[in-house]
């Protein structure tokens, strides 16, 4: 009797091993099917990007697919700087233009957390002068405002070419920076902090001030896009923490994320992998930073930049490592509805988070243009993936919207769309 107990047991024992044994080499069939699948959807996408880029008029550009766990694709493709034939990496750094509000609405959410301050806080409760909008000074501006473009703060172009520094030595021939400062654009030699310009632009008492750096609706009352209402959020930021904003975020955001190559001015980036910028017609930028950097300044690489995306899809999913999970929630929560909708939305992109433009599909992120940059970082929460595209030339710029930039942008765009499931691992 024991001893058929025993064999009946070893049996049983046996069948129980060989089922996991089939079990794991199943999953690991499974997996390396699904590293296959993977590697054949990148080789083509490589394959169809490298016929994009050579049908298409940008120097070079950088790519990549990410989800909350890994890069799932990186690429790059043509020329950092055209005259060396520097090829344009994934390393390479550059300017990515407004991309670099993403980093400010990171850092307001930290600051809150920290108890700095709260979304709905009024500014003045923090400003060293006193700040009021000059159409309906009874209604005060909050942070909110500030983070949703509804604070009534405009971008007084005249005033704002003046935001521009010039990397020196500068190259006085260079034919496009000639052509900028014909049109205004370089500091004065004044006012080159970003605390002293906000001042002068917002105070009654600033060299820059004038009713023209405000729009008539009342904050919170109509939706316009300011590049210094989100320069003000930073400055906030520095005035409660004691750093600057450059310092905050190195130290809450950049380092903690490994983007050790990332800075707040060109002139301060490793040179050696500093991109050349470009015009339309491939004409070289000179190298320049701004006085209001946050809005605009971060320089850094596509594969850093994917770092980033990856900690805010992660994020979105309550597994952030940057921010609480609630604070993650509140920084991608449209902060319009039906009961509240500021006038002149975009209909394409009909909400906003804390910086994060919403777009009507549900896709969220931000693009960004500036003077030979051209950067856009969107993801999607349902399918739980991120694309991000940064270019060494502008669609946009002195001379309009260059139609062969777009249509190359938006063919490369719509490629990466359509490979992107194809390298998400089967789950």
């Amino acid at each position: 009797m024991s001893a058929k107990i025993i064999f009946h047991h070893g049996a049983e024992c046996s069948n129980k091993v060989q089922s996991v044994f089939r079990n794991v080499l199943l999953l690991l069939f499974m997996f390396c099917a699904s590293q296959i699948k993977a590697q054949i959807a990148a080789e083509s996408l490589t394959a169809a990007l490298t016929t994009a880029y050579k049908q298409n008029d940008f120097p070079g550009f950088s790519v990549a697919i990410v989800n909350s766990d890994s890069i799932l694709y990186e690429n790059a493709f043509g020329f950092a700087d055209l005259e060396k034939k520097t090829p344009y990496t994934t390393t390479i750094i550059q300017p990515i233009a407004s991309l670099s509000k993403l980093f400010i609405g990171m850092s307001v959410m930290k600051a809150i957390e920290q108890g700095l301050f709260t979304l709905d806080m009024e500014i003045n409760s923090i400003l060293p002068f006193k700040l009021q909008h000059p159409y309906t000074p009874e209604v005060p501006i909050t942070l909110r405002h500030l983070v949703t473009h509804t604070s009534g703060i405009t971008d007084h172009a005249d005033t704002y070419k003046k935001t521009y520094l010039y990397n020196t030595p500068v190259n006085e021939d260079n034919p496009i920076y000639r052509l900028l400062k014909s049109k205004g654009y370089g500091a004065e030699g004044k006012d080159t902090t970003l605390a002293a310009f906000l001042q002068d632009y917002l105070s009654t008492d600033g060299s820059y001030y004038s009713n023209k750096n405000f729009n008539k609706q009342a904050p919170g009352k109509r939706y316009e896009y300011s590049n210094i209402g989100s320069d003000l959020a930073a400055w906030l930021i520095e005035l409660k923490s004691g750093m600057s904003f450059a310092e905050y975020t190195q130290k809450h955001i950049l380092l903690p994320l490994q983007m050790t190559d990332a800075s707040w001015s060109t002139t301060n980036a490793d040179q050696a992998k500093l991109s050349t910028l470009y015009n339309g017609d491939k004409k070289s930028y000179p190298k320049y930073s701004s006085v209001t950097y946050p809005d605009g300044g971060l320089t850094t690489s596509c594969h850093e930049l994917s770092l980033f995306l990856k900690e805010v899809i992660a994020g979105q999913q309550g597994k952030g490592k940057i921010l609480k999970p609630e604070s993650y929630a509140k920084m991608l929560q449209p902060a319009f509805s039906d009961s509240y909708k500021p006038e002149n939305l975009n209909p394409a992109e009909p909400n906003i988070g804390v910086f994060y433009a919403i777009k009507k599909s549900g896709i969220i992120g931000h693009s960004g243009s500036d003077g030979g940059v051209t950067a856009f970082l969107f993801f999607n929460p349902a399918k739980g993936y991120g694309m991000l595209f940064i270019a060494n030339t502008e669609m946009e710029g002195l001379n309009g919207v260059n139609k062969n930039i777009m249509t190359g942008f938006e063919k490369i765009w719509s490629i990466m769309g359509q490979y992107a499931n194809k390298l998400q691992p089967d789950k």
